[in-house]
């Protein structure tokens, strides 16, 4: 079924509960390969958030196709890909607490073969005050249109010189079940992060890390080089997912710092420099 675009850019998802503890806090660090010295939660922990990924969250999800059904949209599973995220932190996240998950569609962006779902999603905490917003896109393969104006991405600059840093960060082979832990009520089965037999079906060797668990470990070593490990520096931190990490790959980020942000590209060294990230750190 088609996207039908002016009802699904109207679309507002019904907002979440987001409960968690210190357990919860710990959990996360651990999973994302958080220094001991960084104290707090990075704004990434926002992510595992009940309906954090709005039409695309767990939390909403059908059990026979398609997967996701709203008014405007039906969209299955193996169609969709995380293609970018950013967050903008407002507050710290506290080490336990309760918050509201808001989400709603902004945009449908058409790419021919595909189509992009812009995202806005907010966590506001008990008080009223919203501690991190994030916009998403959302790669729906084979729902875009032959029609009408097709909108093509551009990549965040890389300056054209030699890096101003280089680090180097291991994951573990464990590092995609231990995200995987980290969000409520997530499932071992039926997923390419810890369920081989449904990667191998995906056409995947074995199973593969959350890019958002990519994302966030590249944010905590933004942070443990370039801000003394000060997590409340961060305001805001983006990423474009380009490619793949095996649970156990090691994470190369490059880092160019000018006008106040902090440009990054990562790679797998691995695998002959593969890209599997880029973006900004910007610092308040």
């Amino acid at each position: 079924m088609p996207i039908d675009v002016p009802t699904a850019t109207a679309l507002v998802i019904p907002g979440q509960e987001f409960r968690w503890d210190e357990g919860d806090a710990r959990r996360y660090r651990h999973a994302v390969g958080q220094p001991q010295r960084q104290t707090g939660l990075l704004p990434t922990f926002a992510m595992t958030a009940p309906g954090a990924f709005g039409v695309a969250s767990p939390d909403f999800y059908y059990r026979q196709p398609p997967e996701i059904r709203f008014p405007g949209l039906r969209l299955h599973l193996a169609t969709l890909l995380q293609q970018e995220q950013e967050l903008r932190v407002h507050a710290r996240i506290p080490e336990s607490g309760t918050a509201w998950c808001h989400s709603r569609v902004l945009d449908i962006e058409n790419r021919g073969s595909a189509a992009v779902l812009v995202q806005r999603t907010d966590l506001v905490g008990a008080d009223g005050m919203t501690l991190v917003s994030g916009i998403s896109r959302i790669h729906a393969r084979g729902e875009g249109t032959a029609t009408g104006p097709v909108v093509r991405p551009t990549a965040p600059p890389v300056p054209a010189r030699p890096a101003d840093r280089e680090v180097v960060v291991r994951t573990d082979d464990q590092q995609a079940v231990w995200y995987q832990r980290c969000g409520k009520n997530n499932s071992m089965h039926g997923n390419v992060h810890t369920d081989t037999t449904f990667a191998r079906a995906a056409g995947l060797d074995r199973p593969i890390m959350q890019g958002v668990c990519t994302y966030a470990m590249v944010c905590a070593a933004l942070v443990d080089a370039l801000l003394d490990a000060d997590i409340a520096r961060v305001h805001t931190y983006t990423g474009r997912f380009t490619g793949i990490v095996f649970p156990g790959e090691s994470l190369c980020t490059r880092i160019w710092t000018g006008d106040g942000a902090h440009h990054y590209r990562t790679t797998v060294p691995e695998r002959g420099d593969e890209p599997v990230l880029m973006g900004v750190l910007g610092t308040g």
